[in-house]
Protein backbone atom coordinates (compact mmCIF):
# COMPACT_ATOMS: atom_id res chain seq x y z
CA UNK A 1 0.00 0.00 0.00
CA UNK A 2 1.64 3.30 -0.82
CA UNK A 3 2.77 5.37 1.89
CA UNK A 4 1.12 8.96 0.94
CA UNK A 5 -2.71 7.95 1.13
CA UNK A 6 -5.10 10.96 1.37
CA UNK A 7 -8.89 11.37 1.34
CA UNK A 8 -10.75 10.70 -2.15
CA UNK A 9 -8.18 8.12 -3.07
CA UNK A 10 -9.40 4.61 -4.90
CA UNK A 11 -8.19 1.25 -3.14
CA UNK A 12 -9.41 -2.19 -3.57
CA UNK A 13 -11.38 -3.38 -1.02
CA UNK A 14 -13.76 -6.08 -0.16
CA UNK A 15 -17.44 -4.49 -0.40
CA UNK A 16 -19.93 -6.62 2.15
CA UNK A 17 -23.00 -5.35 0.05
CA UNK A 18 -21.72 -6.46 -3.73
CA UNK A 19 -19.52 -9.41 -1.99
CA UNK A 20 -16.74 -8.86 -3.97
CA UNK A 21 -13.18 -6.56 -4.21
CA UNK A 22 -13.79 -3.51 -6.10
CA UNK A 23 -12.80 -0.09 -6.28
CA UNK A 24 -13.42 1.81 -3.20
CA UNK A 25 -13.14 5.79 -2.01
CA UNK A 26 -11.32 6.34 1.00
CA UNK A 27 -13.71 8.37 3.01
CA UNK A 28 -11.73 8.36 6.71
CA UNK A 29 -7.74 8.46 7.41
CA UNK A 30 -5.81 7.21 11.15
CA UNK A 31 -2.73 7.69 11.02
CA UNK A 32 -2.11 7.48 7.38
CA UNK A 33 -4.21 4.02 7.52
CA UNK A 34 -8.09 3.84 5.86
CA UNK A 35 -10.66 3.61 8.23
CA UNK A 36 -13.38 4.04 6.06
CA UNK A 37 -13.87 3.33 2.56
CA UNK A 38 -17.13 3.89 0.02
CA UNK A 39 -17.89 2.02 -2.29
CA UNK A 40 -17.66 3.29 -5.99
CA UNK A 41 -20.22 0.97 -7.14
CA UNK A 42 -23.24 0.83 -4.82
CA UNK A 43 -22.17 3.60 -2.62
CA UNK A 44 -22.07 1.88 0.59
CA UNK A 45 -19.35 2.78 3.46
CA UNK A 46 -17.88 0.50 5.87
CA UNK A 47 -14.78 0.18 7.40
CA UNK A 48 -11.36 -0.92 5.92
CA UNK A 49 -10.96 -4.50 5.36
CA UNK A 50 -7.79 -4.43 3.83
CA UNK A 51 -9.56 -6.55 -0.06
CA UNK A 52 -9.97 -9.38 2.99
CA UNK A 53 -13.55 -10.89 2.36
CA UNK A 54 -16.25 -11.84 4.59
CA UNK A 55 -15.89 -14.43 6.97
CA UNK A 56 -16.03 -18.27 5.70
CA UNK A 57 -18.78 -19.93 6.94
CA UNK A 58 -18.75 -23.92 7.56
CA UNK A 59 -20.66 -25.66 4.94
CA UNK A 60 -23.29 -27.61 6.40
CA UNK A 61 -24.54 -29.45 2.87
CA UNK A 62 -22.10 -32.41 3.57
CA UNK A 63 -23.20 -32.86 7.07
CA UNK A 64 -26.96 -32.75 6.61
CA UNK A 65 -26.21 -35.45 3.50
CA UNK A 66 -23.87 -38.13 6.13
CA UNK A 67 -27.19 -37.60 8.95
CA UNK A 68 -29.46 -38.85 5.89
CA UNK A 69 -27.48 -41.40 4.85
CA UNK A 70 -27.07 -43.06 8.34
CA UNK A 71 -30.52 -42.82 8.84
CA UNK A 72 -31.08 -44.96 5.66
CA UNK A 73 -28.08 -47.59 6.53
CA UNK A 74 -25.95 -49.49 4.47
CA UNK A 75 -26.75 -49.10 0.56
CA UNK A 76 -25.23 -52.14 -1.34
CA UNK A 77 -26.08 -55.42 -2.99
CA UNK A 78 -28.52 -57.63 -0.55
Amino acid sequence: MPDNLRLGDIVDDYCSRCKAVMNHSIISLVSGVPARTECRTCFSAHKYRNARGGRKRPSTKKDLFDAVLDQIGPIGPR
